[in-house]
């Protein structure tokens, strides 16, 4: 993606969950799934080592649950994340996330 985008726009069921020029997603993503995607992506450095996976299963789109839909599987949820849909937060003038700890994510918390 970064060879072919200036701007990517993650989705999560359904729904834009970041959005940020590619390198700026790369360097530093501000919604835990987007760091989800990037830490599963293999790398030379650590051949021979198992593949990080998010846990839990994505949702069901028919029945997709209350608040932010990645709640389940998130490392970050807390009880405001399963009854408060998160809008898409300003992380800088380019760059938006539906997470209600973008802050943390960015931190690299987990």
């Amino acid at each position: 993606v970064a060879d072919v985008a200036d701007k990517i726009a993650v989705m999560y069921a359904g729904r834009i969950v970041e959005t940020a020029p590619v390198h700026d997603i790369y360097r530093a993503p501000a919604h835990p799934y987007t760091r989800g995607l990037l830490d599963s992506i293999p790398r030379l450095d650590q051949k021979g080592r198992e593949l990080y996976a998010i846990k839990g299963l994505p949702p069901n789109l028919l029945a997709i649950p209350p608040g932010c839909a990645f709640h389940p599987r998130c490392p970050l949820a807390q009880p405001v994340c399963t009854t408060d849909e998160p809008p898409l937060y300003e992380v800088d003038p380019r760059r938006r996330s539906a997470c209600h700890f973008w802050k943390e994510t960015l931190d690299g918390a987990r």
